[in-house]
């Protein structure tokens, strides 16, 4: 009883103070590891991200309803000064608004949490006010210096989280006039980096970016606006300014740095404070903001050393006023930092034209690997392993999913696939711009061009018509047959086919992407059909990557898995562009929200996908009209 008693009092003498400095732990923390996530996609720092982005608004929600109780305790006559730090504390750091997007859809609580908060923190400065106590007028101002800055940051966090969830109005300005824009100013960024360098065009990336940002946002969250490609000779000159970019030999690396910088500037809008002010303040106001709330937090500090100096705190206990100087400090510190991060960050770039310096060319703006999800290696190693590693991976301690790198030949044979494609005269007639269906026409446009393709019995190419689940899995079944050939030759295309088919397949089988219940169905019977397969076989670990030899001679356990056999023998070099096509029908198919979501994890090689599509002029989505009517 003594131990506990004892506990009980240190906690009451030094309650105040721990949770005050534990709310501003919270706030540095976040500052400083917030912005990690949309480079790097860990579950461990999601995690740690997630608990310290509540417990941010708990901590600082308690201490200010516990300085509540301890008004007029002689052991805590700062309380009136600590008040207002909890309200900036409240109002959250520049690099997280919003730790997920059903956080924004939450605006109206954080609204009213405001107007609370702001009542509260009033109600116990006034109540702990004593106006002939010599520190309380000295106190006075940098109170309301900081319950000003407090206010601020509060109201901007507010506001950042409601433009987050507002439906955004498709723009007045024409769309195709835009892509055109982009285009020509793409050609022209080109010309000018194979002349003069890198660092000369990056800037003008980040202001063609900042240009296109609304009508990326539109398209990244499925709000496409009506687009015009039948006016005049739209498409011609878009073929053209494509077959230009095509010929360029910086066009690839500068088309996919401009679709970083699209998606960096997205996730801003989305998740942090720079992008919404950017968008809906302009450069001045924003910077008005920030000189107000990092001149009061400073001028606050000045002044209270000055009072401490002048030996006005003297029957104040020192741990307070240590704490009050941690608060202080750490207040003008996270200001610093975040004009710092403001201007590094690519929305006042452009003002300050400090882009080459603050963000290299070669600096990656998002995780840059992909996922990869092997059917046939999940099946082979559900066979392997102890009975513990089986119940881990069955309840979901040890994942199935791998991560690679994208090269940039990767990359670069996505990019020129699809400017192939598109630039391609009696292809772009047919295709007529539209990705909203999948038809598995372009292998059909690609074989046209070769007497090889032409001798092709082309039933084995029928894939359209099929449900998208099946089409994925019977390719995924003949992209590891490819893989596994014995060939001599080992071209990039090999390993690439097989990345983009794991990556595909990842995608609808763990992500949902146009799977529905058809595919899991599909997917589960497939998967029984592999495990039946290799049922007589013993695996061991050094012979994981050996057995799927195997599947050569699997033809006789499903549907599915036959016609890949027969694709696997006769179609060599060709099924990569099958899964660019899977690739691009599923950038603007995915589900709503799923490109701002992954945005928060590192990113999806998908959305740059989608993004490019934007970039190239190529209305992926069908006429919203005509779908109406």
């Amino acid at each position: 009883m003594a131990l506990t008693s004892a506990v009980q009092q240190l906690w009451n003498r030094w309650e105040i103070q721990c949770v005050v400095l534990v709310s501003f732990s919270l706030q540095v923390f976040l500052l400083l590891f917030s912005g990690i996530r949309k480079r790097h996609a860990s579950h461990v720092l999601s995690l740690l991200l997630w608990l310290a982005y509540l417990s941010a608004d708990y901590v600082a929600t308690f201490a200010l309803g516990r300085l509540t109780i301890h008004l007029n305790d002689p052991r805590h006559q700062l309380v009136l000064f600590w008040t207002p730090f909890l309200l900036l504390h409240l109002g959250g750091q520049e690099t997280m608004a919003a730790f997920s997007t059903e956080d924004s859809l939450l605006w109206k609580r954080h609204l009213l949490s405001l107007v609370s908060q702001v009542v509260l923190t009033v109600y116990i400065v006034a109540k702990s006010w004593h106006g002939d106590s010599s520190s309380s007028k000295q106190l006075a101002a940098p109170v309301a210096l900081m319950f000003i800055a407090g206010t601020i940051k509060y109201v901007e966090r507010t506001w950042a989280l409601m433009s987050a969830a507002s439906t955004m109005t498709p723009g007045s300005s024409s769309i195709t006039d835009h892509v055109l824009h982009v285009e020509n100013r793409l050609n022209a960024l080109v010309s000018s980096a194979q002349r003069d360098g890198k660092l000369d065009y990056y800037e003008g990336l980040v202001g063609v970016a900042g240009k296109g940002h609304r009508m990326c946002v539109q398209f990244l969250t499925d709000m496409t606006p009506f687009l015009n490609w039948h006016s005049g000779n739209i498409i011609d000159r878009t073929i053209k300014n494509l077959q230009d970019l095509r010929n360029q030999e910086l066009g690839t690396q500068i088309a996919y740095k401009l679709a970083e910088i699209h998606l960096s500037l997205i996730y801003d809008f989305f998740y942090t404070k720079y992008g919404v002010l950017q968008f809906h303040l302009n450069l001045l106001n924003s910077g008005v903001e920030r000189l107000i709330t990092f001149g009061a937090t400073s001028a606050a500090l000045a002044l209270f050393l000055k009072a401490h100096l002048d030996g006005l705190f003297f029957n104040l206990s020192r741990a307070d006023l240590i704490v009050s100087y941690v608060l202080l400090v750490g207040a003008v510190a996270l200001e610093l930092s975040s004009t710092v991060m403001a201007i590094s960050s690519y929305w006042p770039s452009t003002m300050f034209n400090v882009v080459r310096f603050a963000n290299p060319v070669d600096k990656e703006l998002w995780s840059g690997k992909m996922a990869q999800y092997n059917l046939i290696s999940e099946c082979i190693r559900g066979k392997q392993g102890n009975l513990f590693m089986k119940a881990l991976r069955k309840i979901g301690l040890v994942s199935d999913i791998t991560h690679e790198q994208v090269s940039p030949g990767l990359k670069m044979f996505v990019f020129s696939k699809l400017l192939g494609i598109a630039t391609t005269r009696h292809v772009s007639h047919y295709l007529k711009w539209d990705f909203s269906t999948f038809r598995g026409q372009w292998l059909r446009w690609e074989l046209e061009a070769t007497e090889e393709g032409r001798s092709i019995d082309q039933t084995l190419l029928n894939i359209e018509g099929g449900h998208f689940t099946g089409i994925i899995l019977m390719w995924h079944l003949t992209t590891e047959m490819c893989f596994y050939t014995d060939n001599k030759e080992d071209p990039p295309w090999r390993t690439m086919s097989r990345q983009l088919s794991n990556y595909v397949l990842y995608l609808v089988a763990k992500c949902g992407v146009k799977s529905g219940s058809n595919g899991y169905f599909e997917l589960g019977k497939l998967s029984r059909d592999v495990r039946k397969a290799l049922s007589h076989e013993r695996f061991s670990r050094g012979r994981l990557e050996q057995s799927k030899v195997l599947l050569y001679g699997y033809e006789g356990h499903g549907y599915f898995s036959a016609r890949a056999s027969g694709i696997a023998k006769e179609l060599l070099k060709l099924i990569a562009t099958v899964w660019v096509e899977m690739l691009c029908y599923l950038a603007p198919n995915c589900d709503t929200g799923f490109h701002i979501k992954k945005l928060s994890t590192g990113g999806e090689f998908v959305s740059q996908v989608r993004i490019l599509l934007i970039i190239l002029g190529i209305p992926f989505l069908r006429d919203p009209w005509q779908e109406a009517e």
